[in-house]
């Protein structure tokens, strides 16, 4: 028999688990996650830390923990070249709080990590981290370098595509509409439909070449040159319409309060980028 403290093999998609003699998790992880979700992260980090700083443990990985204590633990730290903290003990902290702490504690960590190591080794890490939150069902993704909560992959290649156009407009009213939808302590909602709406927007403009509306903008694309079928256009044509309503989402602020949901800053972003993917798919044609 073995010890209670002997480690468990717990291999997600192995014989036990393929079987369901010992079935690891299958539910979308949102507001928790399990042990082995955990434990696979702390793993990714350790390794991705060890790969990046493998050569150099002097400098600039003692820039990193003291970051970490400062910026995330809001720790009093001696940034001095001279004074060195021990890496073991802040990856004790580290790992404490991600095999223990709550689920937008330990995102906030990774998310945090992820940068500050990507930004050293001038590789981007988060598909390393997007391989782990599929594997696990976790329910959010990285994109442009920050978590968000979207847990289709075919959304999330939707709004990479549109957010990686030729128009710098298009691409930064669609950043800053995920920004304000994945900030986890003030959620914008409302601003980021805005965003949404207004990257579509900018994609009608450089197609007409001159300042509208969406609305307008979709009553002229046909002038030149851009196809859509009736019912799509009067789908967007209705889209827009909701919102430009009296709940004031089309300007947010202006009118009524805060009354948009995460599910309907979710479908708008989307939608938005799906849309945008289209308009250039069509163009391309």
């Amino acid at each position: 028999m073995q010890s209670k403290d002997f480690p468990k093999v717990r291999l997600r998609g192995g014989f036990s688990d393929r079987n369901r003699i010992k079935s690891e998790n299958t539910q979308m992880q949102y507001k928790d996650f399990d042990d082995h979700t955990r434990v696979c992260i702390v793993n990714l980090i350790n390794s991705i830390y060890n790969a990046v700083y493998h050569y150099d443990y002097d400098c600039k990985h003692q820039l990193f923990l003291k970051q970490i204590l400062s910026d995330v633990y809001m720790e009093k730290v001696e940034f001095s070249e001279h004074y060195k903290y021990d890496q073991n003990k802040i990856f004790d902290l580290i790992n404490i709080t991600l095999l223990q702490d709550e689920y937008d504690s330990v995102l906030t960590l990774v998310e945090f990590i992820c940068q500050k190591l990507s930004d050293a080794a001038h590789t981007d890490w988060s598909t390393e981290f997007n391989s782990i939150f599929q594997q696990e069902y976790v329910g959010y993704r990285f994109i442009n370098r920050i978590i968000v909560p979207i847990t289709d992959e075919n959304e999330i290649k939707s709004i990479e595509d549109a957010m990686n156009t030729q128009h710098e407009n298009i691409n930064k009213h669609l950043k800053k509409a995920i920004g304000l939808l994945s900030d986890r302590k003030n959620p914008d909602y409302e601003n980021s439909i805005k965003e949404s709406i207004s990257a579509v927007e900018a994609m009608c403009v450089s197609i007409i070449g001159k300042g509208a509306t969406l609305g307008e903008a979709l009553k002229k694309l046909e002038k030149n040159g851009v196809v859509i079928h009736p019912s799509l256009k009067s789908a967007f044509e209705k889209l827009y319409g909701y919102t430009s309503d009296a709940k004031g989402i089309r300007h947010a602020g202006n009118i009524g309060g805060a009354s948009s949901t995460f599910e309907e800053a979710k479908f708008m972003l989307v939608s938005c980028s799906a849309f945008i993917n289209y308009l250039i798919g069509v163009l391309a044609d």
